[in-house]
């Protein structure tokens, strides 16, 4: 690394406060953890201590990081499964996964106990088995998916106390099972918004589609436009839009939609058009990607899927997506408990000069086994990992000229299986 590197880095990380940052864990004991990550010295890269511990040789850490638990708050949730945080009114929603009787979705500030403290200001209940939450028309809505339940239910709000009003309620249904034996019924797996604010879209694994509502800015309502058809069986899970217009080889500019298929192990790359007064999305293929790094077979998993977390890093140059179940890495088990197996985390570099088609980086550990969920830093330099059969949270760095990671520089162990992570930042 060079001088000039190692200073920006470190410019870097104190504008950015890494120093006691908070990081919010969701876990299914029905509580919801604070951490905290702080820097504790510029450790030599040299060193043959790191190696030793399972870093890529060259890739040893330039930062030594702390990550501790701060405190554990017991939550109405029965089985929290997914947290989104507000950060311009510090309000964060937690979504109960609970697959029996009703869920809820349940609203906290954050601001108190300097930062650290939740305090509940309001719980709304919804349908079983919530697994996903985002923010749409400027954070004045928020949709939450119901993976069992098939369905999306949005809610108002906007209100400065905290207050959760319902608003719609999406079902689905399908005729026949899908060809795999986990599509029995839709099942939606995220809602995320375009680039432009105009649309909302959910994927939907159990069915192999994206569906997708136009916003209504004013009334937070959703009206229904035709749905992209994703490969059949491939199980569409997480996907994520280019941060800004790329140019096509006609001479247009336009975004690229890139599409996670659990079960197919696959990143498919589409070219969007927007139709005229919020009339629809049209979705033309350019390419699939394997998940995994290329020439790397898809592992037998059973009905278990491979692909997971897509996202895109602050600066829109990078695509991160963590796989589960490959178990490619070996380490020992306190390295990567329970087993001494990780599974991988995969970079894709996008090419802006080539109509948004990606190119592969790299593959590494994602820090243990099964990374259930995944969260990139405002800076992009680290990523918070939430291992679900650790159970630990996993904290990797990232090179932010190579896109490259450097192997986990922080993890702490938690109590019950995480399922949810998002930085206070």
């Amino acid at each position: 690394m060079s001088l000039v590197t190692s200073i920006a880095r470190r410019i870097l990380l104190l504008c950015n406060c890494v120093h006691g940052i908070l990081i919010y864990i969701a876990n299914y004991e029905g509580n919801i953890t604070v951490l905290s990550l702080t820097e504790n010295s510029f450790a030599s890269t040299g060193s043959s201590k790191y190696v030793e511990d399972g870093y890529f040789p060259g890739y040893a850490p330039a930062t030594g990081y702390d990550l501790s638990v701060v405190e554990t708050f017991k939550t109405p949730a029965l089985t929290p499964q997914w947290m989104t945080l507000n950060h311009h009114n510090n309000i964060l929603y937690l979504i109960d996964g609970v697959t029996t009787g009703n869920g809820s979705v349940t609203a906290y500030r954050t601001s108190s106990k300097n930062g650290t403290g939740l305090v509940e200001l309001d719980s709304v209940e919804c349908l079983l088995d919530g697994s996903f939450a985002t923010f749409y028309a400027n954070g004045k809505g928020l949709a939450v998916v119901h993976f069992t339940s098939s369905a999306i239910q949005t809610y108002d709000i906007t209100a400065s106390n905290g207050t959760i009003r319902p608003l719609q309620t999406f079902t689905y249904t399908m005729a026949h099972h899908g060809p795999g034996a986990r599509q029995n019924a839709p099942h939606i797996h995220q809602t995320i918004t375009d680039p432009l604010g105009e649309y909302l879209l959910g994927t939907d694994f159990g069915a192999d589609l994206v569906r997708v509502y136009a916003i209504d800015d004013g009334t937070l309502l959703l009206d229904k436009r035709e749905s992209l058809n994703a490969t059949k069986s491939s199980g569409p899970h997480h996907a994520i839009f280019s941060r800004e217009p790329i140019l096509f080889p006609d001479g247009v500019a336009g975004y690229v939609f890139y599409l996670g298929a659990e079960l197919a192990g696959t990143i498919t790359a589409y070219r969007v058009t927007y139709l005229p007064k919020r009339g629809g999305l049209k979705f033309k293929l350019l390419k699939a990607y394997s998940s995994l790094e290329p020439g790397i077979p898809k592992p037998d998993v059973g009905d278990n899927g491979i692909t997971s977390e897509v996202q895109l890093t602050p600066d829109g140059n990078y695509i991160i997506v963590s796989n589960r179940f490959d178990q490619r890495y070996n380490g020992t088990k306190e390295q990567y408990p329970p087993n001494g197996k990780s599974d991988t985390i995969s970079t894709f570099r996008v090419r802006k000069d080539l109509g948004g088609l990606l190119d592969f980086v790299q593959a590494a550990p994602a820090g243990g086994y099964v990374p259930r969920a995944m969260d990139l830093n405002a800076a992009g330099n680290l990523a918070a990992v939430a291992i679900q059969y650790g159970p630990r949270v996993s904290i990797l760095e990232r090179d932010l000229c190579t896109g490259t990671f450097s192997e986990q520089v922080a993890t702490v162990k938690v109590q019950g299986q995480t399922w949810a992570v998002v930085w206070d930042n």
